[in-house]
């Protein structure tokens, strides 16, 4: 079982990276709704996901620009959104961001670590492994929060 304080469940912000594709996102779902831990995102995470999954819509539809296609599109977002609302609890930091790891180069993933601070998590869900702090005692972790895989994090949890 995951650590965490004495009568709380583990919190972690959840990339985008974790939550497309959607076995990934059902899977994170499922445990948060199951009370195994408590999922964070942040509407820098929400922004992407709708982003990276209008794209990925378009790009299998065949580049499909037609009215018919964006309204199944609207609808699909908006299902999705119905189900992970009520799952996700919601960070909201603001620049300027907390200050990172020195090695963390990529500065859209700060805001999920900014995330990650206000929202007093324990671990950062992502698939990103290139944008996880640097390996210490085992682990990817920096200032008490850890980096982990959903894989890896969902074994954590059983």
């Amino acid at each position: 079982m995951l650590p965490g304080p004495v009568g709380s469940r583990p919190r972690a912000v959840t990339d985008t990276s974790s939550l497309f594709p959607s076995s990934l996102r059902r899977d994170i779902q499922l445990a948060a709704q199951a009370g195994a831990f408590e999922a964070i995102w942040s509407p820098w995470i929400i922004a992407e996901l709708n982003r990276v999954l209008v794209w990925d819509w378009i790009k299998r539809s065949g580049n499909d620009l037609s009215r018919s296609n964006q309204r199944r599109c609207s609808a699909a977002a908006q299902a999705m959104m119905a189900l992970l609302l009520p799952t996700f609890q919601l960070a909201s930091p603001l620049p300027p961001y907390p200050p990172a790891w020195v090695s963390l180069r990529d500065q859209w993933d700060h805001p999920v670590w900014a995330a990650a601070k206000v929202s007093r998590a324990q671990f950062v869900i992502s698939e990103n492994i290139h944008d996880y702090p640097p390996l210490a005692d085992g682990r990817h972790s920096y200032e008490g929060i850890e980096y982990l895989s959903e894989a890896r994090f969902v074994l954590l949890l059983s």
